[in-house]
Formats: C-alpha cells, sequence, structure tokens
C-alpha cells in the first residue's frame, strides 16, 4: 500500500539545514494499523507529510500502491488526497464559515462529484462519526472531540484507501481522544482502511497493530504483533 525507499528529507532554515528524515525505508501493507512514534522532532511529521503528497523528498522514493508519488505533478498529488487519502490533524482544520455538514461536503464538490452523491455520502459519514444531529452546527459550537470527529468524517468521506492521521488525541482530552481512537479502530477492524497515525499517546500505541519507533529522522527498530 505504502513503500518509502531510500527516503531523506532536508529543510534549509537559512543557513543551516535540518536533516529530518535520513535514508528511511518503510513498507506498509494494505489493512494495517501502524503508531509512527517517538520525541518530537523526530521524523514523524515529515513522513506523514511525504506519505501524503503533500512534501517531497529530498531524496529517494515515496509510494502509493503503484503511484510513485515524488514523481507526481502538484494537480495529480491533489487530485490523489482527494480521492485515496484521508488526512486527519492535531488541530481539526475545520473552515469556522462552514457548518460541520459543509466540511464534511467539502472535498466532494471540489473533486466534481454530483450533489446527491454528495449529500448521501456527507450523511452517512456523519452519521459513521455519531454527529449526524450536528450536521448544521457552526465549528465554534462543537467541542474539541466533535470537531476531531467532524474532521474523521471529512477525511473519509472519499472513502480512501489510506488515513493518515497526525496526532490526533493531541489537543483532546482522554475521554475525548478515546473516543476518536475507537473511531479509527472501527474504520480499521470493519471496513479494512489503513491507517498510519503519529502521536505520543500510550493507548494510541497500544491500539496499533504495528509500532515504527523513530529518532533523529531514522527508523530505531520495527516491533508489531
Amino acid at each position: 500500500m505504502i513503500r518509502l525507499q531510500q527516503v531523506s528529507k532536508i529543510y534549509s532554515l537559512g543557513k543551516v539545514l535540518v536533516r529530518a528524515l535520513d535514508g528511511v525505508t518503510l513498507t506498509i501493507g494494505p489493512g494495517e494499523f501502524v503508531a509512527l512514534v517517538g520525541p518530537s522532532g523526530c521524523g514523524k511529521s515529515t513522513l506523514l507529510n511525504l506519505m501524503a503528497g503533500i512534501d517531497r523528498p529530498t531524496s529517494g522514493e515515496v509510494w502509493l500502491e503503484r503511484e510513485r508519488l515524488d514523481c507526481l505533478s502538484d494537480d495529480s498529488l491533489t487530485r490523489l488526497r482527494r480521492s485515496r487519502v484521508g488526512i486527519v490533524y492535531q488541530f481539526f482544520n475545520l473552515l469556522p464559515t462552514l457548518t460541520a455538514r459543509e466540511n464534511v461536503a467539502l472535498p466532494l464538490l471540489l473533486d466534481g462529484v454530483q450533489y446527491g452523491e454528495v449529500e448521501r455520502r456527507v450523511a452517512q459519514g456523519l452519521q459513521r462519526v455519531g454527529l449526524a444531529h450536528r450536521a448544521e452546527h457552526w465549528p465554534h459550537e462543537l467541542s474539541g472531540g466533535e470537531q476531531q470527529r467532524v474532521a474523521i468524517a471529512r477525511a473519509i468521506v472519499a472513502e480512501p484507501r489510506v488515513i493518515l492521521a497526525d496526532e490526533p488525541t493531541g489537543n483532546l482530552d482522554s475521554v475525548a481522544g478515546s473516543a476518536v481512537l475507537d473511531l479509527l479502530e472501527e474504520l480499521h477492524q470493519d471496513h479494512g482502511q489503513t491507517i498510519v497515525l503519529a502521536t505520543h499517546s500510550r493507548e494510541a500505541v497500544r491500539r496499533a497493530g504495528r509500532i515504527i519507533p523513530l529518532c533523529d529522522g531514522r527508523i530505531e527498530g520495527l516491533e508489531g504483533s
């Protein structure tokens, strides 16, 4: 499903070069639930951004199924993210001027999906995350946990094969965070979606099927069950 081959990423901060990833080789199979763990600055978010095609490697190859992402145009990567990769962020990234329903609908509308199909998928997505009754509420009227569930509905509305989550519980209390992890686990178990999340959460690590420890931009070892 996802393959990285000798991937490095170097950022330039003025005259200083920062090596965020250093020769990472990794394969994630279909239907896996993987947790990227390690201290802040170890490369977790950079790795997710490369898998999503949000960023490009300085060297190496990044593959999603049979597509080599680092060779695609920006427009092709945008279309790929809309249809095949769902992304969940720590800070929700909901548009404040759109209702929950409209936030979830936005990726489909941008992708030219017919209105009737948009309505069906949005209703299904909000029902799946338990927020059908909050569809017409604005983001500021929702709790943090509810906003994150709306963000997950937006990520899954296009029925992607892969969900990438960057610290999805990092801005939530323990109860709301556990509910979000329940939802991701359900998507993995019941719908077979591949899930890769960057996390500091011990509970998230316990739920993952495989743990990938990162340190200083390198994979330190592989663990799994």
